[in-house]
C-alpha cells in the first residue's frame, strides 16, 4: 500500500459492555474498498477480546500509528464514551469521520464532539470520498452521504447517498488484516466465520430504527454467498459461518439456492441465521438441516398477543408454537429471543411471557439472555419517540445516569452479577418499573439461569441455583450484608485459585 495516499486507521471504540471474539464485520468491509484504491488501512478493535484497551491505550496507539484519517465506528450504547475519545484526539489535530448506526440516525452530533466529518448510510459507497474530503483532497460537498461543518461553523449536510442495490459488487471483507492474537490465538479459523447475505429488513419494530440499513430487503446472489464461503473455508480453514443478516431467509427461492449449493459444492461447513418466525415452513428447514444448518435465532419478544400487536411483530403466538417445534424435529436448535419492561406491561404481562418460555423450554437447548433482553429506547425507534418526554430520557445515551455497565459484586448482588453479566440495564430505569414489575422481571432472567444449567453435572447445578437463589432472597432483606458475604466468599475463592496455580507451576 502507497503511504502518499494515505495510512487510514478503522477504529472500533472501548467498551465496558462489549468483548469481540470476532472483528466487526463493518471495519472490514471499509477496508476492502479503501485498499483497493491504494490506501493503507490498519484496524483497531479496543474491544477485541484478548487485546481491550481503555481511552488512553487507544490514545497511545493512534499516536503510535500517526494516521492521516481515523474512522470512528458509533453506535449508541457506546457514543458517550466514544465521544471523549474522539474530543481527545481532535485536540491533538487528528483527522475525525464518524460512521454506524449511530452516526446515520443522528449525523449532526458526532459533529458536536470532535469529528469533523459524518457519514450516513452504507459506508462503502462514500469512504474513499469522504477520506478524500478530509483530507483536502475534493470539495466536501461534493460528497453524497456526507455532513460536516464549513468554515463559519454552520452545520451542512449534503444529499443522502442511495442503498447499495447490487450487493454482488461489494468486494469480501478485508480479512487479511486481522490479527488472531487480538482475539485470543493463532487460528484464523473461528475468526472469519460471520457473513452477510443481505440488508436491510422491512419489518416496522417498534422498538428497531433500521436506520443503516433501511427498510428496503436487498440480498447477494446465492452464487456470490457460496463463492466467499468457498473462499474463507479453503483459505482459512473455517468450518462454521453465522449469517448476521436481519432476516435471512426473507427470500425463500434464494435461501433455498443456498442450501442446495452447500451440498452441491460438497462444501464440509455447518452454518446458523436469524430470521423471522414467519419465513420458514418444513420444506426449507429440512434443505437448511441436510446442508448443515445447527441453529437459528428467532425473535420471539414477547409471549404477550397485545405486545407483539403493539411493538409491530409479524408473526403470532401460534406461529412460533408451530415453528420453534419444528425447527427442532429436523435438529436444528432454535434460539429464542423475548424483550422485557415495554413501558405498558406490568406483573401479569411479564408472567404472561414468561409462562410462554415455560412452554418453549422443552424444544430449546439453553436460552440466551442478553442486554437487549430488557426493553432499551434506542433512538429513531417508535418507543423512543414515544415515550421519550413521559420518561425523561431524551438523548439518554450522552447522560452518564443512564449507564448500564456489567455488574460487580461491590455494587451488585451476586444474583444480578450472574443473570446480567453484560450489562444491569435495569440500572439505567428508562421506563420507571415499579419494584413488582422489577420482581418479575428478575423471575424470568432466573428462570433461564436455571434452565441453562441442566447440562451441568448436578453437583455444579446444585451449588450454582443454591448460591443465586440465596443471593436474591438476602439482597431482599440486606443488600449490604449480602455484598459483604460474596464479597469476601469472591476474594477467598480468587486467593485459592492463585494458591493453587502456585503449587501447580512449583510440582511442574
Amino acid at each position: 500500500m502507497n503511504r502518499e495516499r494515505g495510512l487510514v486507521l478503522l477504529l472500533y471504540p472501548p467498551s465496558e459492555t462489549q468483548r469481540h471474539t470476532t472483528c466487526p464485520a463493518g471495519l472490514l468491509m471499509l477496508a476492502a474498498v479503501l485498499e483497493p484504491q491504494g490506501f493503507e488501512v490498519r484496524l483497531l478493535d479496543a474491544c477485541a477480546a484478548a487485546n481491550q484497551r481503555n481511552a488512553d491505550q487507544v490514545v497511545e496507539e493512534i499516536q503510535r500509528i500517526n494516521p492521516d484519517v481515523v474512522g470512528v465506528t458509533l453506535v449508541t450504547p457506546l457514543v458517550r464514551q466514544a465521544y471523549d475519545l474522539s474530543e481527545r484526539l481532535a485536540t491533538g489535530g487528528v483527522k475525525l469521520i464518524a460512521g454506524g448506526p449511530h452516526a446515520t440516525l443522528l449525523p449532526e452530533e458526532p459533529l458536536l464532539h470532535g469529528f469533523q466529518t459524518v457519514v450516513a448510510g452504507e459506508g462503502e459507497p462514500t469512504v474513499v470520498e469522504a477520506v478524500e474530503a478530509v483530507l483536502g483532497r475534493i470539495p466536501k460537498e461534493s460528497v453524497k452521504g456526507l455532513s460536516w461543518v464549513d468554515a463559519e461553523g454552520r452545520y451542512q449536510r449534503n444529499e443522502d447517498r442511495p442503498l447499495v442495490t447490487d450487493l454482488d459488487s461489494l468486494p469480501f471483507p478485508a480479512r487479511h488484516l486481522v490479527d488472531p492474537a487480538d482475539y485470543g490465538g493463532t487460528n484464523p479459523a473461528p475468526l472469519f466465520g460471520n457473513l452477510f447475505s443481505s440488508r436491510g429488513c422491512p419489518a416496522r419494530c417498534a422498538y428497531c430504527a433500521g436506520g443503516l440499513f433501511g427498510k428496503r430487503f436487498r440480498f447477494r446472489s446465492a452464487g456470490n454467498v457460496l463463492d466467499e464461503i468457498t473462499l474463507v473455508t479453503r483459505q482459512y480453514g473455517t468450518d462454521h459461518f453465522h449469517f448476521v443478516d436481519d432476516t435471512m431467509a426473507q427470500n425463500r427461492d434464494r435461501m433455498m439456492q443456498i442450501c442446495q449449493g452447500i451440498m452441491d459444492r460438497k462444501l464440509a461447513v455447518t452454518w446458523s441465521m436469524m430470521t423471522r418466525v414467519d419465513s420458514l415452513d418444513e420444506p426449507l428447514l429440512d434443505l437448511a438441516a441436510r446442508s448443515g444448518c445447527t441453529r437459528i435465532d428467532y425473535g420471539v419478544e414477547s409471549g404477550n398477543p397485545e405486545t407483539l400487536k403493539r411493538i409491530h411483530k409479524p408473526h403470532t403466538l401460534d406461529m412460533v408454537k408451530k415453528t420453534i417445534p419444528l425447527t427442532a424435529k429436523f435438529g436444528i436448535d432454535p434460539c429464542v429471543f423475548f424483550i422485557l419492561g415495554f413501558p405498558w406491561e406490568g406483573t401479569e404481562e411479564t408472567k404472561i411471557t414468561l409462562a410462554f418460555m415455560k412452554e418453549l423450554a422443552p424444544y430449546l437447548r439453553e436460552f440466551h439472555p442478553a442486554i437487549a433482553s430488557i426493553l432499551v429506547p434506542f433512538p429513531g425507534t417508535e418507543i423512543y419517540e414515544k415515550y421519550k418526554d413521559q420518561y425523561g430520557f431524551a438523548n439518554w445515551w450522552l447522560n452518564g445516569k443512564r449507564r448500564y455497565q456489567p455488574p460487580r459484586l461491590k455494587t451488585h448482588s451476586l444474583f444480578e452479577c450472574r443473570v446480567f453479566p453484560l450489562g444491569a440495564v435495569l440500572d439505567a430505569d428508562f421506563f420507571h418499573y415499579p419494584q413488582a414489575v422489577k420482581e418479575t422481571i428478575y423471575d424470568v432472567f432466573q428462570f433461564m439461569y436455571l434452565f441453562n444449567l441442566k447440562n451441568r453435572p448436578w453437583i455444579s447445578r446444585m451449588i450454582h441455583s443454591g448460591q443465586l437463589i440465596f443471593s436474591r432472597r438476602l439482597s431482599a432483606v440486606s443488600p449490604s450484608l449480602e455484598r459483604r458475604l460474596f464479597g469476601t466468599l469472591q476474594v477467598a475463592v480468587r486467593a485459592l485459585r492463585q494458591r493453587t496455580g502456585r503449587r501447580r507451576e512449583g510440582s511442574a
